[in-house]
């Protein structure tokens, strides 16, 4: 375990629950934010955060389909008082 760990487990320990989720957040957020600049594939990500290319290789494909809704179904009779 590095000590950055460890510092990192003492810390929490140490803390209300308040503050150690709080900290918790943080850390969560910072490791959000390195993991997402690149994908293990070299790719990076877009805007959203979705890696570059996603939706063309995923739903993007199905660009050339034409998709039609089904018709409302009939509403149901009212019950007579």
């Amino acid at each position: 375990m590095s000590t950055l760990a460890i510092d990192l487990q003492a810390t929490l320990a140490s803390l209300d629950s308040d503050s150690a989720t709080k900290l918790e957040r943080l850390v969560r957020d910072a490791l959000a934010l390195v993991r997402t600049t690149k994908q293990p594939d070299g790719r990076g990500v877009d805007a959203n955060g979705w890696p570059v290319g996603y939706f063309e290789r995923t739903f993007g494909c199905l660009a050339d389909h034409e998709f039609e809704a089904p018709a409302d179904p009939p509403p149901e009779p009212l019950k007579e008082w």
